[in-house]
């Protein structure tokens, strides 16, 4: 995984620059996201608590040991480290009304009960239980409802948090307050405070390990995917490799949304634009 660099494979890394270069490069190579210049202060703080750990003082040392002695799982640790981002529950909320209002009744077949749904940049877990809970208020399992969530990140150590399915009160304000009670657990003792999601939730919702811009697979479609607030981090031949992606695994007419902020204008990709940030497959 290590990246090629413009310094020589048989010299050490020795300055700062040479480092936040090795970093910037790594991080692009491995998942695609490109940190531009002007990060050292943020690669510099989500490392150093690691580089602290393994007794480097400066972090063209511990670089070095990236470049030349470091297994995977420190790799790995570098790439939780710099691509963990903001998420909410019932962030940019039009898009579940939309899923529930517009897109599920226009794709599901008379009689059809089935349900596929993919957030597919899920970090901590709040996009896909957002999900969940709009899905389990109009599509509730006792009456023969059979959805499911996949989510995925790159980063483990999200993932692990995203499963356990536990937030602190303060992390969900913005949810209605009778979700409070029919989907979650209000924790005592230690955890008082916090609330875990219900199992009945937890069991729809399976959590796994995607890099985006890496060869990956799904045994079936889904009616719609999320992919939000991610190709803002990527180059545009990269946004256009990841988009193709995506659609490879959307039913005919299915939709991809994604982030407010993000645009798939000049991108070759199979999809057309209903409005800003949904998109539907133009495959059929």
């Amino acid at each position: 995984m290590n990246p090629t660099m413009n310094v020589s494979p048989t010299r050490a890394l020795q300055t700062e620059a040479e480092a936040c270069g090795y970093i910037i490069d790594l991080i692009y190579e491995s998942c695609g996201i490109r940190l531009h210049k002007g990060k050292e202060a943020l690669i510099q703080a989500r490392l150093g608590k690691r580089m602290r750990h393994l007794g480097y003082s400066d972090l063209a040392g511990y670089c070095e040991f990236l470049r030349t002695g470091a297994d995977d799982a420190e790799m790995e640790r570098v790439v939780d480290s710099l691509t963990t981002n903001f998420t909410s529950f019932l962030r940019e909320e039009s898009h579940f009304k939309f899923l529930v209002d517009e897109a599920l009744p226009g794709l599901l077949s008379a009689g059809s009960r089935r349900i596929r749904l993919w957030s597919a940049a899920s970090s901590s877990g709040e996009e896909p239980y957002s999900i969940a809970f709009y899905l389990g208020d109009r599509h509730p399992a006792e009456q023969g409802w059979d959805w499911r969530v996949t989510a995925s990140d790159i980063s483990t150590k999200v993932l692990a948090k995203a499963r356990q399915g536990i937030y602190a009160e303060e992390r969900l304000r913005a949810l209605p307050h009778e979700w409070l009670r029919k989907y979650f657990q209000r924790g005592t003792g230690d955890w008082s405070g916090h609330f875990r999601v219900k199992a009945g939730i937890l069991e729809r919702v399976a959590f796994q390990q995607i890099n985006l811009i890496a060869p990956y697979s799904h045994p079936e479609p889904f009616q719609v995917i999320f992919c939000r607030n991610v190709m803002i981090y990527f180059d545009r031949p990269t946004q256009e490799q990841l988009v193709r992606q995506l659609c490879r695994y959307l039913v005919p007419h299915g939709y991809l949304l994604i982030g407010h902020s993000e645009s798939l204008n000049g991108l070759d990709v199979p999809l057309r634009c209903l409005s800003p940030s949904i998109y539907q497959s133009s495959a059929g």
